[in-house]
């Protein structure tokens, strides 16, 4: 009997914010295993395959494949020159065999090859005909054209090659398949982004009741980790990288128009949207080595104001977050509280609700 992921699923966007619409896992899923709702996502034990192409999709990491140990397999191939990984349907035999070549994500393949571990993929040949193939090689490619990008700006001599066979010994009769012909180094960029950076009127934009946001401790991924120590080889030469679909990590930009509701740092997973106040100032902090890319403080964003930058900029690890937006605390008039705004007022919100709450009991 196959197993399936387990699900974490205080991990889960969907259920961190109620009216999240992320699908990565499901658009990921060729066997239609994964049924969405607002509470999060429910795994069906019938019809999944366990191909761990869900838990690469998933930027929090709220999936975990247990047949493809990322840290684990991490830890075995860093002692080698050259590691060849497997596809278990392909029966292809590899130093590691992993359910499906797209669960292997960038994050990964990057780092062994930042290690000088020239990386071979076999089994590529074996899509045309594998259950997982359509989405497990579209997975594939969008992970490899990651590497590429990461190669471009934070590479080095000492970087290692990953490569794709085209032809490799197979038993008789089983069908050669080639990998360029179903563009294995497609571009996604962008891609995945695109519904969360449409700009919301403040016609369209609708008050986030709290308990829509169901709140946790945050926390870090593996594979945010892995990116970090990348990004942080190189920092004095690479100040910017370009954004990309597969990388799980992204720089949030913001618009004017915020009106400080902390919905998003609420929502917020990893803790990457930080609230900072003093006796005086309230400010939004945006934590780059702590995002993920998941999107969810767009999603939950009332104005619509913030975004997906086309860039990452800060991609040293820094003390202090970046400052997206600052306010001066007020002080009402009425009850001496501090309180913030983001326009000058002489009272606080509360006592604006008193006054509501008074005039519709006695007009």
């Amino acid at each position: 009997m196959l197993s399936q992921p387990e699900y974490r699923v205080s991990r889960c966007t969907r259920y961190r914010y109620r009216y999240s619409e992320c699908s990565r896992c499901a658009d990921a899923c060729p066997h239609d295993a994964l049924e969405l709702s607002d509470e999060g996502i429910r795994v069906s034990a019938s019809a999944c395959r366990n191909c761990s192409l869900c838990a690469a999709a998933c930027p929090t990491e709220a999936l975990l494949a247990d047949n493809l140990p990322r840290i684990d397999v991490l830890k075995r191939a860093v002692k080698q020159p050259e590691v060849t990984f497997a596809c278990a349907p392909s029966e292809l035999q590899g130093d590691e065999i992993v359910p499906c070549l797209g669960g292997l994500d960038a994050a990964m393949l990057a780092y062994l090859s930042s290690r000088g571990v020239a990386v071979i993929l076999a089994g590529t040949q074996h899509c045309a005909e594998c259950l997982h193939g359509m989405r497990g090689e579209e997975r594939l490619g969008l992970h490899l054209d990651a590497v590429e990008a990461l190669r471009g700006i934070l590479g080095s001599e000492r970087w290692a090659g990953t490569s794709v066979p085209e032809e490799i010994a197979m038993e008789p009769g089983k069908a050669r398949h080639n990998p360029s012909r179903r563009h294995l180094f497609r571009r996604f960029a962008g891609r995945a982004s695109d519904q969360l950076t449409r700009p919301v009127s403040p016609a369209e934009a609708q008050p986030v009741p709290l308990k829509a946001i169901r709140f946790a401790a945050p926390f870090s991924t593996a594979g945010r980790e892995l990116l970090q120590i990348l990004f942080e080889t190189r920092q004095e030469e690479h100040p910017v990288s370009p954004s990309h679909a597969a990388l799980n990590a992204a720089q949030i930009g913001i618009l004017p128009g915020c009106t400080a509701c902390e919905a998003c740092a609420r929502a917020c997973p990893t803790g990457a949207m930080q609230i900072r106040e003093s006796s005086t100032t309230w400010s939004l902090g945006f934590q780059f080595s702590r995002c993920v890319g998941c999107g969810v403080c767009i999603e939950v964003c009332q104005p619509g104001v913030l975004h997906f930058a086309p860039e990452m900029k800060n991609l040293a690890k820094t003390a202090a977050p970046e400052t997206l937006h600052a306010l001066g605390k007020q002080r009402c008039t009425r009850c001496d509280r501090f309180f913030i705004s983001a326009a000058p007022a002489e009272i606080c919100p509360v006592c604006e609700g008193d006054d509501a709450d008074f005039a519709s009991l006695f007009g």
